[in-house]
């Protein structure tokens, strides 16, 4: 038995199509392999009994999803909670998971570590048990980990280069700033959902200074050299969004390839901060348009994807039971490198396509069999 954990109820659907889409596919695909699916929130699990409430999917009846009360005693449960749901059901959220585990579940898709962790991860050199058959493609940006007021001070006196002044926790690109030095002690500063406010301005150093300290009272940073991304003839930066997922032989594939093109003038590619997207998952003309719009080949997305899928190994050695990912890759104009800056294991769904969801849930429930089969040994 499946149970996946999201944040909403098929009550909530009708406003929240690509949640509904998504589980559809899942629980289509856990048919063909073999399994039950039962979709659940945390409030539904009852920490006493061992129980949830829940919803199966009911073909037979159009399609439609119809209450179950089921034990999670030795069942595989696949944490599917976006940071919203997170943030509104913190406790009821960890409440379920220990439940879960009580139960015997074996809970897949935890939550990454922060940033600074992943960055230790993805920075150290090739382990021994790396394949020396194949080369590390991996390249992070230099970046300075759990920074103080002092320590950027420093930082931004001895660079020339626009720095990103990043929380260890957060995505969508929030509270986020670029920083480029102007000399003078001063600061070309931008930032599109610095806590609830676009920033786009000029500071002299004790504002910025006094902003740090501030961010820096709300939670831990890091401070990352901008990447000088590839651009659009119209002077859009590019990065991509390589989106992976585990099988029935526990092996990474790509689900998806996402181009994320950011607006005119703005630093961030995230859809939800305002850029635009185009799927290069399937290698069409129109693929090979985009590529060449920026300078590209299919040999360079392919180097891009090499360095996501080996970014994805990396992690999943340290965190086993990772089974989804979206990993961030970024190509610099002035070098031609491709460097890992992000990696997310709640990729969303609003940049795929229908096919492409559908793909990433077959494979989430070949993991969950694989997990399952595993368990059994």
């Amino acid at each position: 038995m499946l149970f996946v954990l999201t944040g909403r109820g098929p009550a909530a659907y009708h406003r929240l199509r690509r949640r509904e889409l998504t589980f559809r596919h899942l629980a289509r695909a856990c048919k063909d392999v073999g399994m039950d699916m039962v979709l659940t929130t945390p409030v539904n699990v009852d920490a006493r009994s061992g129980k949830c409430k829940g919803w199966t999917l009911c073909e037979e009846q159009g399609a439609t999803w119809t209450p179950k009360l089921i034990s999670l005693e030795h069942g595989i449960l696949y944490d599917a909670m976006y940071l919203s749901d997170l943030k509104a059901q913190r406790r009821a959220y960890h409440r379920a998971i220990a439940c879960a585990k009580r139960s015997g579940c074996l809970v897949f898709n935890p939550k990454l570590p922060p940033k600074d962790e992943l960055h230790r991860l993805l920075a150290e050199v090739s382990r021994a048990d790396d394949r020396p058959s194949e080369p590390l493609h991996i390249a992070v940006p230099v970046s300075h980990l759990h920074v103080d007021v002092n320590q950027m001070k420093h930082l931004l006196h001895n660079t020339s280069r626009p720095m990103w002044f990043k929380p260890v926790y957060g995505s969508g690109g929030r509270n986020m700033l670029l920083i480029a030095p102007l000399g003078r002690e001063k600061y070309r500063v931008r930032g599109a959902r610095f806590f609830d406010a676009d920033v786009s301005a000029q500071w002299s150093e004790r504002e910025l200074l006094k902003q740090v300290q501030k961010a820096l009272q709300r939670r831990e940073y890091l401070l990352q050299e901008d990447v000088d991304l590839i651009q659009t003839a119209d002077g859009r930066r590019v990065d991509f969004r390589v989106t992976l997922a585990r099988g029935s032989d526990g092996l990474w594939s790509v689900a998806a390839i996402t181009a994320r093109y950011a607006r005119p003038g703005n630093m961030l590619t995230n859809f939800h901060a305002g850029g635009s997207i185009r799927s290069l998952t399937a290698f069409e003309e129109s693929t090979a348009h985009a590529l060449t719009e920026v300078g590209l080949t299919r040999r360079d997305l392919e180097r891009i994807t090499l360095c996501a899928i080996q970014a994805a190994q990396k992690i999943s050695r340290e965190y086993p039971l990772v089974g989804l990912l979206g990993i961030d890759v970024g190509v610099s104009a002035s070098e031609g490198r491709a460097y890992v800056y992000d990696c997310n294991s709640r990729p969303g769904r609003d940049i795929l396509t229908d096919c492409e969801i559908e793909e990433t849930m077959r494979q989430v429930a070949k993991f969950a069999r694989f997990l399952q089969e595993q368990a059994k040994n």
